[in-house]
């Protein structure tokens, strides 16, 4: 075993350790860190290395951008061939991560803590006290925004950032306020997580807990997140598929989705037709969502998703979002069960499908939706695609969506409570959105409305 201490390494929070852990990592096998907390840049971990961290140990991201190493370009990488939309501009077009591997196998990481400051990558920008603009809306707030949201300006370090890596096992890893994404893992096999713990800020942008981009035979378990993102995004858009992968016995709390799954760069991003490249198989059960925008969000944006289970799941949200969100652009999503869900919150689901996507085969059963209405702009329905939760309706909306089954789904939808908001507030929205569609957020609301959509069935 190696200690990091015997190659210089301070651990005092204020000396920074880059070079000596380093030093010590590049010898492989077993690298053992004592508690303290070690400021440093990027560590490149080999094949065949397990990070051993004591109690107390913990690694704090360095704020000087000469510590970190850019990740390996890699042109089967979608994201390192196009401009990532999960970015801003200051933050440039390479990768960064503090703990970084790249084609390597039988990594362990058993432990300890990685940390960042993550409003030293930002700045705050000032947004209107009360926004009604569907494309101005900043995360769940909808329709009264926070003062200021955080605009990163710097390269932003992913706290894990794996390429091409088989055969990870972490547990017991703890991730505190992430810049960026806590772990982003992109054509990657065989990778379990348990009992690994995420604190990330609500208002963080892209503070991810765990991000599957075409990677096969995934495992997360008993692991408990507080994200600014999404808990765990799972995507094709490393060029291949992504399959397999289970998350189970999980807290899931969220600013934005619990669990999202999509098949392009990004949710409005398509670069043509997604050739050969799918999500299929991905089951979500016995998690906890304590909040979010949604409880779970598909979207086959140019690519086909297949076979996703999300069963015994219980979900509170005071958030404006909704429980089920799913949408095709260019891809087909199909095979999809949600069974044993039991929901309270501001929103049903959300079914649609443009004129290049389809949905065809969902299930929803033995389910409970208790809604509670809070006014936002789209209350009883909405005719155009929308690829984010925030302000969907408030019953069950399916535009185009085929073999759609409701069994034993019981839908309640209660007054819309406006008690949140003020009537100056109030006043502001009427204004905006106009008479029709204002008194449309307080009349009684239909659990679904259904367009389009062929053999359609609700026992």
């Amino acid at each position: 075993m190696i200690n990091v201490k015997n190659f210089g390494a301070k651990g005092d929070g204020k000396n920074n350790d880059t070079a000596f852990l380093r030093a010590a990592i590049e010898r492989g096998g077993e690298i053992y860190f004592p508690a303290g907390t070690y400021v440093t840049g990027t560590l490149q971990i080999p094949s065949n290395a397990t990070l051993r961290f004591a109690a107390g140990a913990r690694l704090l991201a360095s704020l000087n951008a000469a510590d970190y190493i850019a990740a390996d370009y890699d042109e089967d990488s979608r994201h390192d061939r196009h401009p990532s939309p999960y970015f801003f501009p200051e933050e440039g077009r390479e990768q960064y991560g503090l703990l970084y591997a790249f084609g390597a196998e039988n990594i362990r990481i058993i432990g300890g803590t990685l940390a960042a400051d993550d409003k030293a990558y930002c700045r705050p920008e000032p947004l209107e006290s009360i926004i009604t603009d569907e494309n101005s809306i900043y995360a769940p707030f909808y329709f009264r925004q926070p003062a200021t949201w955080r605009r990163p300006v710097r390269p932003r370090p992913k706290m894990l950032l794996f390429k091409k890596c088989k055969n990870l096992f972490a547990e017991g890893l703890r991730v505190e306020k992430a810049p960026c994404f806590s772990g982003w893992f992109l054509g990657c096999e065989n990778l379990t997580f348990d009992g690994m713990t995420v604190r990330n800020d609500y208002d963080q942008p892209s503070a991810d807990g765990l991000h599957f981009s075409s990677c096969k035979n995934v495992l997360v378990k008993n692991c408990d997140f507080h994200c600014g993102d999404d808990c765990v995004a799972v995507d094709c858009a490393y060029g291949k598929p992504c399959e397999n992968v289970t998350v189970k016995n999980c807290v899931l709390e969220t600013s934005i989705h619990a669990i999202r799954i999509y098949s392009g760069l990004d949710l409005d991003v398509i670069y043509g037709r997604n050739t050969g490249a799918y999500v299929k198989n991905v089951t979500v059960e016995n998690c906890r969502v304590r909040e979010g925008c949604a409880a779970l969000l598909i979207n086959a944006c140019d690519g086909d998703i297949s076979d996703v289970l999300y069963k015994d799941i219980v979900m509170e949200q005071s958030f404006c979002g909704t429980a089920l969100c799913f949408t095709a652009s260019e891809g087909t999503l199909s095979g999809v069960t949600v069974e044993n869900l039991r929901f309270k919150g501001n929103g049903g689901g959300y079914f649609y499908a443009e004129k290049n996507g389809r949905i065809d085969g969902v299930t929803v059963k033995n389910c409970a939706f208790e809604i509670t209405p809070k006014p936002k702009k789209w209350a009883d329905d909405y005719d155009e695609m929308i690829t984010h939760a925030y302000s969907l309706p408030y019953g069950f909306v399916l535009r185009n969506a085929d073999n759609v089954s409701f069994e034993n789904a019981d839908v309640f939808i209660g007054e819309t409570d406006a008690s949140e908001y003020t009537n100056e507030e109030l006043a502001i929205l009427k204004s905006a959105v106009g008479e029709e569609r204002y008194a449309a957020l307080f009349a009684p609301a239909m659990p679904f409305a259904v367009h389009g959509c062929k053999n359609f069935k609700k026992n």
